[in-house]
C-alpha cells in the first residue's frame, strides 16, 4: 500500500487460501452420497479460491501543469484510476442426477470414474467413486478503469466529467457451470492436477461503460 504522494497511490493484495468442510452451506444439500461414509464427503469447499490478486490505484496529473501551456495544461487536470482483478477457480460438485445408490434421492449421486478419466453411472445400487466437488471452473480476470477531468467554471464552480469502463478486455468470466457428468464428458477438459471443467451455464458482465457529470460548488 503506499498513500498519496507525489499525485499517486496504489494498494495491491495477493490472497492465498483454502477452505476445506464436508458441507459448504445451506444453499446446498446437506446429504451426503452414502450416510455410511461421510468421510467421503470430505473436500475442497465450494467457496474455495486458492488465488487472488487485485490491484488498483489513483493518478492524478500535477497541479502544477495547469500553467504549464500546451498538452500538459490539457492533461492538468485529468484523475485515472485502473483496477485489475485476477483469481482462480472454484470447485462445484459433479453429479449423475440418478439414483443409481437407492437412497430414494437423486441429488447427491456422483459418478465413477474410468481409468482414461471418462465419468459413467455406477450400477445398480453403487456409489460413484468421483470425490465431491471435483470440478473448477476457469479462473476470473477483470480490468476497470476510471477517468475523470475537473473543468473549472470560476472560482467556485468545478464540473467533473468521468468515464467508467469495467471488464474493458471483455474477457468471458464463467459465474457458473453445468454439474451434469454430461456435459464435463462433453467439454473433456481436465485442469493439471486433474479437476474436472463443465459447459458454461452463467456469466459475469461482459464489457461495460458508464459516464457521469458532477458538479462541485
Amino acid at each position: 500500500k503506499r498513500r498519496f504522494a507525489n499525485n499517486f497511490q496504489f494498494l495491491a493484495s495477493y490472497t492465498w487460501s483454502h477452505s476445506i468442510d464436508d458441507s459448504s452451506d445451506l444453499q446446498t444439500l446437506l446429504l451426503p452420497q452414502d450416510v455410511t461414509r461421510l468421510d467421503l464427503e470430505r473436500a475442497d469447499s465450494l467457496f474455495d479460491q486458492r488465488h487472488r490478486f487485485v490491484f488498483s490505484g489513483v493518478l492524478a496529473a500535477p497541479a502544477a501543469w495547469r500553467g504549464a501551456g500546451g498538452f500538459r495544461s490539457f492533461l492538468a487536470d485529468f484523475t485515472v484510476a485502473p483496477i485489475f482483478e485476477i483469481s482462480s477457480g472454484r470447485p462445484f460438485n459433479i453429479l449423475t442426477g440418478q439414483d443409481t445408490n437407492a437412497d430414494l434421492t437423486a441429488n447427491t449421486d456422483r459418478p465413477s470414474v474410468a481409468a482414461d478419466g471418462t465419468l459413467f453411472v455406477p450400477g445398480p445400487f453403487q456409489s460413484g467413486s468421483l470425490g465431491r466437488n471435483a470440478g473448477l471452473t476457469h479462473s476470473y480476470s477483470s480490468f476497470d478503469l476510471r477517468v475523470a477531468r475537473n473543468i473549472r467554471l470560476g472560482e467556485r464552480l468545478r464540473l467533473e466529467v468521468i468515464a467508467e469502463g469495467f471488464n474493458l478486455f471483455n474477457r468471458f468470466n464463467e459465474a457458473a457451470v453445468s454439474p451434469r457428468f454430461e456435459d464435463v464428458n462433453a467439454v473433456d477438459e481436465r485442469t493439471g492436477n486433474g479437476r474436472y471443467r463443465s459447459r458454461a451455464t452463467a456469466a459475469f458482465d461482459p464489457r461495460q461503460f458508464q459516464f457521469g457529470l458532477k458538479l462541485n460548488f
